[in-house]
């Protein structure tokens, strides 16, 4: 019971002071918001020494809110997609996050379509195709291994899925929206 009444002897003398009821309306919600605060205090309390630095990954401009940073990251593969074809699949993986508000994205693709992810202020990264790799000493396939490797640790992915050339089945969705925190 000791461990209880010394932050509530405080709370109350907290209360007390002027100006109080306005930073809690105001100035408190603006720190949640803030996206260098949130910065600052992941990387003093969530960073392993043992971990890249991880980022902050944003839930796009779909989503806000108390929680949204809890998401669970998700890496979306849309390795050999063709151009065309990007764009209607991040529509459905924005309509989808809209749907079930379960997951944060993370859009990893080898065409130059980044504009299609980051439309919806989702992280994007770019592999460089295959057809187009020309490094002798490094095989494609390792270098896509080190690399989502490197993506996989940094943004501390939860899950991840291959996109077909057919977009989003329904496997796929069905994965996403398992990951819905609101069942």
């Amino acid at each position: 019971m000791a461990d209880r009444r010394k932050p509530r002897r405080v709370m109350r003398h907290v209360r007390r002071i002027p100006g109080y009821r306005y930073a809690r309306r105001t100035v408190v919600p603006r720190i949640r918001d803030s996206v260098t605060a949130r910065a600052v205090v992941h990387r003093l309390f969530a960073v392993d020494s043992k971990q890249h630095t991880p980022l902050d990954v944003t839930p796009g401009s779909l989503l806000a809110g108390v929680g949204a940073e809890r998401l669970p990251v998700v890496v979306v593969m849309m390795v050999g997609l063709p151009t065309d074809r990007v764009r209607e699949v991040v529509d459905q993986l924005a309509e989808l996050q809209v749907l079930t508000a379960g997951f944060r994205p993370v859009v990893v693709m080898d065409t130059p379509a980044l504009a299609a992810a980051r439309g919806y202020g989702y992280p994007a990264e770019l592999l460089i195709a295959e057809d187009s790799w020309t490094d002798p000493a490094q095989p494609w396939d390792e270098y896509v291994r080190v690399t989502l490797g490197a993506i996989f640790t940094t943004y501390r992915s939860t899950a991840s899925l291959i996109v077909g050339p057919d977009g989003l089945g329904r496997t796929e969705r069905q994965l996403l929206a398992g990951l819905s925190p609101h069942r």
